[in-house]
């Protein structure tokens, strides 16, 4: 595991930056789309929602960060990767070994951010689970508690039902005739 030690300042509408690993260069952006390193030399892009579109010292630059929820698709020369947020950081499901995580402070990329964001991962899938059977729980309850009184007033809707036909089916065959015919019991 290795630290990330860096400088990034921004003074002046200047961005100066120092790293262990990149050493010393600013930069400056007089213009959106444009700017000016003196370490990278040019670099002039568009930006159309989530793709960039550009050129850096001639040459061109395809980049595309699309997000939903906590799944990321990113697109660069190379191809597209998928990648999934979590506890520790970003795991890459496509390219696992460019996963990242950070502990205690520390940005881990590689093998050791893979197995610390893969464990993120599986946290949060976890603590997905558990509240989506907790939320369908609290559904079933809630579905029975409001159903059981509707099942109760259509049961006693047939019964009534069942009450009335019968009645009537009497007065049909016993009372009907007796009027009509003008016998009296």
């Amino acid at each position: 595991m290795g630290k990330r030690i860096e400088i990034n300042e921004k003074i002046a509408g200047v961005r100066e930056r120092a790293s262990r690993t990149g050493g010393v260069n600013a930069s400056v952006a007089p213009v959106r789309g444009i700017t000016l390193n003196s370490k990278h030399g040019a670099r002039v892009s568009k930006t159309f929602k989530g793709l960039t579109l550009g050129f850096q010292n001639l040459n061109s630059v395809v980049r595309g960060r699309w997000s939903s929820g906590n799944m990321n698709l990113n697109l660069s020369k190379s191809g597209f990767t998928f990648s999934t947020k979590g506890l520790f950081g970003t795991y890459n499901i496509l390219r696992p070994k460019r996963s990242s995580a950070t502990i205690g402070g520390i940005q881990v990329r590689g093998t050791a951010g893979m197995i610390f964001s893969l464990i993120g991962v599986i946290l949060n899938l976890g603590w997905m689970l558990v509240s989506f059977t907790i939320g369908l729980l609290k559904f079933g309850v809630t579905a029975i508690v409001r159903l059981i009184p509707i099942a109760l007033w259509l049961i006693q809707l047939a019964w009534n039902l069942m009450l009335l036909s019968g009645s009537f089916l009497i007065y049909l065959f016993t009372d009907f005739p007796r009027q009509l015919f003008g016998k009296k019991v």
